[in-house]
C-alpha cells in the first residue's frame, strides 16, 4: 500500500484526510504529522474556549477512535524538519528521536503563524499571540494574575480574543491603528455600530494609535504610543494578521512566493507533493477563511485518489460570523469610491445594510445585525447578476416568501463558510437520517463555527427535510433563557416583582438596556397599574421623555388628535419656539408639530409650557401608541363617506398613553381612496359607504408591507372595540421590540382571527386593557 503522508493536523489537512477516506479508503496508509501535542480541534471556535463557554474537548473534530477504525498514523508532537524530494523521504523530530518516513504522495498543510510586531519588547512575558490552544491555556492561566490587558489589532481575531478575555474578567482596551474596527470586512459605519456594541460590554478602544514599544523588565508593564502617551498594561495580545508558513517548502526547493506556489490541481512544483491551506499561494492569492481551504481539500484529495472532478479556481470570498452576539456579513468589495451605494439602518433593531452597486452589479454587501439576506446578495455577487429589475427591492433583500428562497439554491452553494458546508452536504446528511437540526450539525459542522450562517442553514433543512425548528433565543446576552421562558416565569408569579427580581431569580449573569426594558415591558404587561415602573430601565429616550438627534439636541413632539390643532395650540407652540430659539419646526408625517433642535437643559422647560397651553406628549420618543393619521372625511371632501377625523380621535383616545412592545401606528382613511396611508399601518381603517374595513400588520420603513385585510364592521362602536381587543392581544402576546408586522410574520393572521373570533372574545380582552389617563409625562405614567 503507498504511503500518503500529511504535514499538519489542521482543519484543511484533516478535510484532505476526510475526503480521501470518502473517495477511496483503501488506496493509501494515510501517516498525519501534527506540531501540537493534541487531537485535531476546530480553530475557529478557540474563542468560545477563551470565552468558557466551550471546554477544549468541545472542539475537537477528531477523536482517537477515528485513527484507529481508519487505520491511520497519527504522530503528535512532532516536527518535519526536512524534505528529501530525490527519495521521497520526510526527516521527523521530536522530544527523543530523529528519524524518516517515507511517502509516495506528500500534502503541505503548515497553515501559518501569527506576525509579531517588530516592536522593542515583544519578548517580554506577557506578550502572546491568539493562534491555537495554547495561547488560549496561557491566557486563562493569567486570570488570577494580571488585570489589564491590551490587544493589538481590530480584526476578527483581535476581536474575538478581546470579547473572550472580557469574559474571563479582564479590563481589555482594543488598539489599531485605523480609525475604524474590521476595515477589511467593514465598511467604517458598520464597524462603528459594532464597536458601540462592544464597549456596551465594557471593552474599550483606542483607535489611529502608533505602538512605540512595550515597556518592562522581564515582564509587559506597559505600552508607549507615538507621541510620548504611555497605557498601563499586565499582557499584551498581539493578533495583526498572519504569515503563510512556507519555510519547510522553501527549504525543500519547492517554488514560494510568500507561501506556496499551486496550482489548480493543488499541485506544487514538484508533482509528488500537493499542498492546501494557509500556507499556499493560488493565482497569486492566499485564502485564510475556511470555506476555500475546504474546497481545495476536495480538490487535493480527488488528485491524490486519481479521480479528478473537480480543478480549484480560486473562491469567491464573504464573512459570515458572529460577534458577541450580533451577526455580521461582509462579502465582495465596499471601499471603492466610485461605486454606486444604497444604505439602510433600523435604529430600533440595531441593524444596517450597506450595497456597493457598479454597472447595474451588486459588487460588494456588508450586513450588520441580521445577516438572514447575506446568502442572496453573496451569490448575487459571485453570478454578477444584472439587478436591474430588482433595484427597487434590492435593499430588503430576499423577497421570496417561506423559506426565503432556499429551495432554490444550487446544490454547489455555500451555507456555512466555517465549515465548508453547501446546501448539497445538508441534503446528503437528511438523506442519510439527519432528521434533526442537531443531528446534522453533529454530521456535517454546519452552524458549529461562528454561527453567522444559522438563520440560512435552518430554512435549508426545514426546506430539505420538511421540518419545522421552533428556535430559542436568549432574551439577551445577560441570560441562557428564552424571551419566552422569562415571559413565562412573569405570567405565573402571583405578585409584583422588580426587575432586579427576575433577574436574580432566573440567573441572570448580568445586566443591560436590552433586557432591562424588555423585563419592565413584561411586568407592566402583567400587572398593568399595580406595577410602578423602573425609570432606570427604560431606553434614553424614555428616560428624557424625548428623542435625541445626531448633533445631540432633542426633539419634542406635542399630541395631536387625528392631526387636529387650534390656533390657540399653534400661537402657544410658535410663541415657544421663538422664546427658546428652536431652530427647526417641522410639520411630521404623522400630522404632528415636531420642535427640533432643543438642548438638554431646555428640556422640562419647554415641556412645562407645552402641558401649560393644554397639549401633551405625543409620544414619538416611546415604544407606546402613536397618534392615529387621518384624512379631512366626509365633512370636508367630496369623497368622503364617513367621519374620518373623528373616528381617529376616538381610536387615540380608546388606546392611548399604554406601554406597548414596539411603537404602535393608525391611520383612517374617509374611502377607499386612502389619502391617510392606513394600509401600512399597525391597524388601519378604510371607510365606507356601508362601514368600516379593519387592515392590520402593515409598515413602512426598510422594508415596507402592505396591511392585511382583517374585517369589516357596520359602527364606529365595534371599530373602537376590535382596536381595543386586538392592542390588548398584542400588548401580551408579542415579544418587546417586535412589530405588529412580525408579531402576526410569527403567529399568523388566522391565530389573532381566532383569539377574537366571536363578539365575546372581543369584549373579553377589549376589557383587559387597562384606563386610558391623561397625563402631560406620558411615558412616566404610561398603563402596564
Amino acid at each position: 500500500m503507498k504511503n500518503l503522508v500529511i504535514v499538519g493536523s489542521g482543519m484543511s489537512a484533516m478535510k484532505v484526510v476526510d475526503e480521501v477516506l470518502n473517495i477511496n479508503p483503501m488506496m493509501y496508509q494515510i501517516i498525519i504529522i501534527g506540531e501540537e501535542k493534541v487531537l485535531p480541534y476546530n480553530r475557529i471556535m478557540l474563542s468560545l474556549v477563551l470565552a468558557g463557554e466551550k471546554k477544549f474537548e468541545d472542539i475537537k473534530t477528531h477523536n482517537e477512535s477515528y485513527f484507529s477504525q481508519n487505520n491511520i498514523i497519527f504522530k503528535p508532537g512532532c516536527l518535519v524538519s526536512s524534505i528529501d524530494r530525490f527519495n521521497k523521504n520526510i526527516l521527523l523530530t521530536n522530544e527523543k528521536e530523529s528519524y524518516s518516513i517515507k511517502y509516495d504522495r506528500l500534502v503541505i498543510c503548515t497553515g501559518s503563524r501569527p506576525v509579531i510586531l517588530p516592536l522593542p519588547g515583544k519578548m517580554l512575558d506577557g506578550v502572546v499571540s491568539f493562534r491555537d490552544i495554547y495561547d488560549v491555556e496561557y491566557m486563562q492561566s493569567k486570570v488570577n494574575q494580571v488585570k489589564k490587558v491590551v490587544v493589538i489589532g481590530t480584526g476578527l481575531l483581535g476581536l474575538e480574543a478581546a470579547n473572550g478575555l472580557n469574559e474571563l474578567g479582564f479590563d481589555v482596551t482594543v488598539i489599531g491603528n485605523m480609525d475604524s474596527i474590521m476595515n477589511m470586512q467593514l465598511d467604517a459605519s458598520s464597524g462603528d455600530l459594532l464597536q458601540k456594541v462592544l464597549e456596551q460590554k465594557n471593552i474599550k478602544f483606542k483607535l489611529g494609535m502608533i505602538i512605540n514599544k512595550i515597556i518592562g523588565f522581564n515582564k509587559v508593564k506597559a505600552l508607549e504610543f507615538k507621541g510620548g502617551l504611555v497605557m498601563d498594561a499586565d499582557m499584551v495580545i498581539m493578533s495583526v494578521g498572519i504569515i503563510p508558513e512556507d519555510s519547510l517548502a522553501k527549504a525543500a526547493g519547492l517554488q514560494i512566493d510568500r507561501g506556496i506556489i499551486v496550482g489548480d490541481t493543488m499541485m506544487t512544483s514538484d508533482p509528488a507533493i500537493y499542498s492546501v491551506g494557509e500556507c499556499i499561494k493560488h493565482r497569486g492569492i492566499s485564502y485564510g477563511l475556511v470555506a476555500p481551504l475546504f474546497e481545495q481539500a476536495r480538490v487535493c484529495a480527488e488528485q491524490i485518489c486519481e479521480v479528478s472532478h473537480h480543478i480549484y479556481t480560486g473562491s469567491n470570498i464573504s464573512t459570515k460570523l458572529k460577534i458577541s452576539g450580533v451577526d455580521v456579513f461582509s462579502a465582495g468589495e465596499f471601499d471603492n469610491p466610485k461605486d454606486e451605494i444604497m444604505c439602510s439602518k433600523d435604529n430600533a433593531f440595531n441593524t444596517r445594510k450597506r450595497l456597493s452597486i457598479r454597472d447595474n452589479k451588486l459588487v460588494g454587501a456588508v450586513l450588520f445585525g441580521d445577516s438572514t439576506d447575506g446568502l442572496f446578495y453573496f451569490n448575487l455577487i459571485k453570478k454578477e447578476t444584472d439587478i436591474s429589475g430588482i433595484r427597487k427591492t434590492l435593499l430588503f433583500g430576499n423577497t421570496n416568501e417561506g423559506t426565503k428562497g432556499v429551495e432554490k439554491m444550487a446544490n454547489d452553494e455555500q451555507v456555512c463558510g466555517c465549515m465548508g458546508v453547501d446546501k448539497g452536504d445538508i441534503v446528503s446528511a437528511v438523506a442519510g437520517g439527519c432528521n434533526t437540526f442537531e443531528a446534522l450539525q453533529g454530521e456535517t459542522g454546519c452552524s458549529t463555527g461562528c454561527g453567522g450562517c444559522t438563520s440560512v442553514a435552518k430554512q435549508v433543512f426545514s426546506s430539505v427535510s420538511g421540518t419545522k425548528i421552533l428556535s430559542k433565543n436568549t432574551l439577551c446576552d445577560c441570560t441562557k433563557h428564552s424571551t419566552e421562558e422569562v415571559r413565562q416565569y412573569i405570567r405565573i408569579l402571583n405578585k409584583v416583582v422588580s426587575v432586579d427580581n427576575v433577574r436574580d431569580a432566573l440567573d441572570f449573569d448580568n445586566t443591560c438596556e436590552i433586557c432591562g426594558a424588555a423585563i419592565n415591558y413584561y411586568l407592566s404587561s402583567q400587572f398593568n397599574e399595580t406595577y410602578v415602573h423602573n425609570d432606570d430601565e427604560r431606553p434614553h429616550n424614555e428616560k428624557m421623555h424625548a428623542n435625541k438627534q445626531r448633533d445631540g439636541t432633542y426633539s419634542v413632539v406635542p399630541q395631536m388628535q387625528g392631526g387636529l390643532t387650534t390656533p390657540k395650540e399653534l400661537k402657544a407652540l410658535a410663541e415657544i419656539a421663538i422664546k427658546y430659539e428652536v431652530p427647526t419646526v417641522k410639520v411630521t408625517g404623522g400630522q404632528r408639530i415636531d420642535l427640533l433642535g432643543i438642548p438638554k437643559e431646555n428640556l422640562n422647560d419647554i415641556w412645562n409650557e407645552v402641558t401649560g397651553a393644554g397639549m401633551e406628549a405625543g409620544y414619538a420618543y416611546a415604544k407606546a401608541t402613536r397618534t392615529c393619521k387621518s384624512c379631512v372625511g366626509k365633512d370636508h371632501c367630496m369623497m368622503g363617506t364617513q367621519d374620518s377625523m373623528g373616528l381617529a380621535i376616538k381610536m387615540e383616545d380608546a388606546v392611548w398613553s399604554h406601554f406597548m412592545p414596539h411603537k404602535f401606528k393608525m391611520g383612517v382613511s374617509g374611502c377607499p381612496r386612502n389619502c391617510a396611508e392606513v394600509t401600512i399601518k399597525d391597524f388601519g381603517v378604510i371607510c365606507t359607504e356601508k362601514g368600516y374595513e379593519i387592515h392590520v400588520a402593515g409598515a413602512c420603513g426598510i422594508r415596507t408591507k402592505t396591511c392585511l385585510r382583517d374585517r369589516f364592521f357596520e359602527t364606529e362602536e365595534e371599530v373602537i372595540e376590535y382596536l381595543k381587543a386586538f392592542v390588548q392581544l398584542y400588548r401580551i402576546e408579542a415579544n418587546y421590540l417586535e412589530r405588529v408586522m412580525h408579531f402576526e410574520e410569527r403567529v399568523g393572521l388566522d391565530y389573532i382571527q381566532s383569539k377574537l373570533d366571536t363578539s365575546s372574545m372581543i369584549k373579553y380582552y377589549a376589557n383587559l386593557l387597562p384606563k386610558t389617563i391623561k397625563n402631560p409625562w406620558g411615558i412616566t405614567t404610561h398603563r402596564g
